[in-house]
């Protein structure tokens, strides 16, 4: 067994095991947060994560000196900081270490737990992007309809349920503090999957889609959210703070209708601005040209016509006669 898990107050419970190379002996997380930072996770990262562990062991006196108390101690530290923030990818170092101890071929070894790494992601992807979608489905009854639904799926595609009659192996344990509390068994990184997964389906734990990222994230303050709280890119923003503006932005540049409203809007403020036209000239034609505007995305408005009205809205100033033009009386 590596490890023991169970669930209180929203979180996963995970305790290690006498054989973990990690010296933590219990940490809770945000149910459904450690499943979707796997997800989450870059593989070139995890390639280049495994592959340092590899090269240090290459190392001649490293190999030597993997069993100094010096090298174990400092070993464990860095796997306890693993687990504390990426619990999947620490199960994977895990594997690699003990592969290593044993004597298994280094990058043979590492070339398998890297396209293992990716089957599970992909895997794991596919089932968050079925679950969102049966839970459109308002058929569905109760949480643990959706659990049957998917596996459904899995026993017509591949003729085996992947949830259903696998069922974990229970047992009563003493916690720290101490409090006695029923613990399942995990003995592989399939079985903590499943169990955060259906955990997370029987509470009631909704994954969406960022519709600025892309990636998945558990909506905290409101349930119809449609962007995450990660950095986005360069722009040490949130999506949450961008993804409604890029995602116009983005909507604009695909349609000229827009793309020529947008521009003639731009035009007239900044007239209203500089005191050209008054504010209450450029509300008046601000909300002929979203009439305009919402008649030509309808069709009933031909877009050259749309964009001749616009030119014409464009105020010029009346250019004074020289004064060898001026006629005297």
């Amino acid at each position: 067994m590596i490890a023991s898990v169970y669930i209180k107050d929203g979180n996963i419970n995970f305790f290690n095991e006498a054989d973990s190379l990690s010296g933590i002996g219990g940490i809770a997380y945000e149910l459904g947060h450690p499943l979707l930072n796997f997800v989450c996770y870059e593989p070139e990262r995890f390639d280049e994560g495994i592959s340092s562990i590899a090269s240090a062991f290459e190392i001649p006196s490293a190999q030597s000196g993997a069993f100094a108390p010096e090298f174990l101690s400092a070993l464990e530290e860095v796997m306890s900081d693993l687990q504390t923030h990426e619990i999947y990818v620490y199960f994977y170092a895990q594997q690699l270490i003990k592969n290593i101890y044993a004597g298994e071929p280094l990058y043979e070894t590492v070339e398998r737990l890297s396209e293992d790494f990716r089957q599970k992601q992909e895997f794991i992807i596919d089932e968050i992007e079925m679950l969102i979608g049966l839970r459109k489905d308002s058929e569905v009854n109760s949480p643990m309809d959706y659990l049957y639904r998917l596996d459904a799926a899995h026993k017509e595609s591949s003729g085996s349920f992947v949830y259903l009659e696998k069922p974990f192996k229970a047992f009563y344990g003493v916690t720290k503090p101490q409090e006695i509390v029923e613990l399942y068994e995990i003995n592989s990184f399939d079985d903590l999957f499943r169990f955060e997964f259906v955990k997370m389906i029987e509470q009631d734990i909704f994954i969406k889609k960022c519709k600025n990222c892309g990636w998945f994230f558990i909506p905290k303050r409101r349930a119809d959210a449609e962007y995450c709280e990660r950095t986005y890119g360069d722009t040490n923003r949130k999506c949450s703070e961008v993804g409604a503006t890029l995602r116009y932005e983005k909507k604009v540049a695909e349609n000229p209708i827009l793309e020529a409203h947008k521009k003639a809007y731009r035009r007239f403020n900044s007239r209203t601005c500089a005191k050209k036209i008054t504010q209450n000239e450029f509300m008046q034609w601000s909300e002929e040209a979203a009439q305009k505007r919402d008649e030509c995305l309808a069709g009933e408005l031909p877009f050259d016509e749309f964009v001749i009205w616009l030119e014409q809205g464009r105020i010029r100033k009346k250019r004074s006669k020289p004064a060898h033009e001026t006629i005297s009386t």
